[in-house]
């Protein structure tokens, strides 16, 4: 009987621990609904990723790789010359009107190549790239960009990101560094993209796509 006592007080608590949810915090908002969290330790979440084709779970690691390694592979298995897959690109659905959202991720390739990578806050409308001395930037849909130094975004390093948004406002924080946009120009909303809102995630060629963690809220 003692024996059985000792295991419940143990095994009660780490439950506990394991269950707790993550903690909501903005810059922007006073509250949010916790939508859409994920270590990737399990299955491939298929609501908010789409099909499993081109991606590996590995890890605790999401990997996002190109579908085809040649132009000739990709014409002769798809029988069109345009949208081969030579590049990952990888998307989350699903994205609400207001968020708050935290992303651990990278892009593994030898180097910078013309407008890859490219992460899209809304399909092709507010993007977020990799400058070339470090750092990165900022451009709004038919609007201005900014460049943004201080962060020290760069090529196959781990990005810690926590984006806020409502239409008009948009915060960024890459690793600690945090700057709010307010502008007309800034919205996710592409009235040309039927899967949307979303987010887009393009590497370009010679280039894998790594998510280490991602949590969503819907802000109130």
């Amino acid at each position: 009987m003692r024996q059985l006592t000792c295991l419940l007080v143990m095994v009660f608590p780490t439950l506990g621990l394991s269950a707790e949810p993550p903690r909501f915090k903005s810059e922007l908002f006073k509250s949010g609904k916790l939508v859409y969290s994920d270590d990737f330790d399990g299955k491939l979440n298929r609501e908010y990723w789409g099909a499993p084709k081109g991606k590996q779970l590995k890890d605790g690691k999401l990997i996002i790789a190109p579908l085809f390694q040649s132009k000739e592979e990709a014409i002769k298995t798809l029988k069109r010359d345009h949208h081969l897959g030579l590049e990952p690109v990888a998307h989350i659905n699903r994205i609400p009107e207001k968020f708050v959202c935290h992303l651990r991720y990278k892009f593994a390739k030898p180097e910078l190549t013309p407008g890859r990578p490219s992460f899209q806050i809304g399909h092709h409308m507010i993007i977020l790239g990799i400058s070339k001395d470090g750092g990165h930037t900022v451009k709004l849909p038919d609007g201005p960009s900014f460049s943004e130094p201080e962060s020290a975004m760069k090529l196959n390093e781990w990005i810690d990101m926590v984006i806020e948004y409502k239409k008009g406002t948009i915060r960024i924080e890459v690793n600690g560094h945090g700057k709010t946009y307010q502008h007309q120009k800034v919205t996710i909303i592409n009235p040309k993209d039927k899967h949307g809102p979303r987010f887009s995630f393009k590497g370009g060629p010679d280039c894998q796509i790594f998510f280490d963690s991602v949590r969503l809220w819907k802000a109130e």
